[in-house]
């Protein structure tokens, strides 16, 4: 058996084993981590930290924000995806193994045709590497926010597993898209930020923390 045999035969076989996992509970609570609106909390939590923060610099770090999610968008979802071309599992031979969760309207919930890697896990993902590289020098202080993060990303990326529509793989693929943008945008933007940012790392925080 060839590696990548192995490895969608645990894909395949991890995706039925978290299937049996289904209570009209969980179903809920998955559906609704898989939505934006989970997502709030952390979003409002991180915006207020980057304006206590930043202050007058808060407008560039929210922009850095939206060009490193569209970055990830676009790479993953509009050109890995298709290009790759992995049927999800709700598209896939192992349909009629699954029990699938059914949408506040009603309709059993199949996601798009497409699985790899996962939109969701490379999002999460990012936001969170994002967030705690422009907020760095506040984690001692807010250590709860990064703990918050990883939980997010975490929950976010198993409900996907049990809402049948991604294998572990697409996931930990997520993760290794949103970790090469965030290190690419770092690299890039690094000489070109630091006379912006520097004098934040020097005087915003003692006037904010002290």
């Amino acid at each position: 058996m060839s590696l990548f045999e192995y490895i969608n035969n645990f894909d395949r076989w991890a995706v039925k084993a978290v299937n049996q996992l289904h209570t009209p509970f969980l179903d809920s609570l998955m559906w609704d981590v898989s939505t934006f609106f989970f997502w709030l909390p952390l979003f409002l939590s991180v915006a207020l930290l980057i304006l206590m923060s930043y202050r007058q610099r808060t407008f560039y770090i929210l922009i850095a924000f939206i060009c490193i999610l569209l970055c990830v968008n676009i790479i993953g979802d509009h050109t890995l995806k298709p290009l790759i071309g992995r049927l999800r599992p709700t598209h896939s031979d192992l349909l009629p193994q699954l029990q699938l969760v059914a949408k506040p309207n009603g309709k059993l919930y199949h996601g798009g045709l497409y699985s790899h890697p996962s939109g969701h896990a490379s999002t999460s993902f990012t936001f969170v590497l994002t967030s705690l590289y422009y907020l760095r020098p506040t984690l001692r202080r807010y250590s709860r926010f990064l703990a918050m993060g990883i939980f997010y990303v975490l929950i976010v990326s198993f409900s996907r597993i049990y809402l049948c529509v991604h294998y572990p793989t697409d996931i930990l693929n997520g993760y290794l898209l949103g970790g090469l943008v965030v290190s690419a945008w770092i690299l890039l933007m690094r000489k070109w930020e630091a006379p912006l940012l520097s004098s934040f790392r020097i005087q915003d925080i003692a006037k904010t923390y002290h």
